[in-house]
């Protein structure tokens, strides 16, 4: 555990839009310094298939306003009507070898 509280794992479901950049750009601004995993995949919504990207981001849980924000930011920006954030507060450890 951190000073910041228990480490959690957010992740946030987003229709995937085929902006790259405009991604990366995004998520180097919010979470640059704490670090992320996209993953491109297929996902299925009310009943149509998408493309869709998980963003992955190990931080302390009083990062959730960030992720918020973030999410926020990404509806907006790639013009959808929802996008999904998921918290999994599982214990997290982190081994240096």
């Amino acid at each position: 555990m951190n000073s910041q509280g228990p480490t959690t794992l957010f992740r946030i479901f987003v229709e995937d839009t085929n902006e790259k950049e405009l991604l990366t750009d995004i998520l180097d601004e919010f979470l640059g310094d704490s670090g992320y995993t996209a993953y491109f995949g297929l996902g299925h919504w009310k009943g149509q298939k998408k493309r869709s990207i998980i963003i992955e981001v190990y931080a302390p849980e009083s990062f959730r306003g960030t992720v918020d924000v973030l999410a926020t930011k990404l509806r907006v920006a790639f013009n959808q009507k929802v996008v999904a954030v998921a918290e999994h507060n599982d214990r997290v450890q982190f081994y240096y070898v």
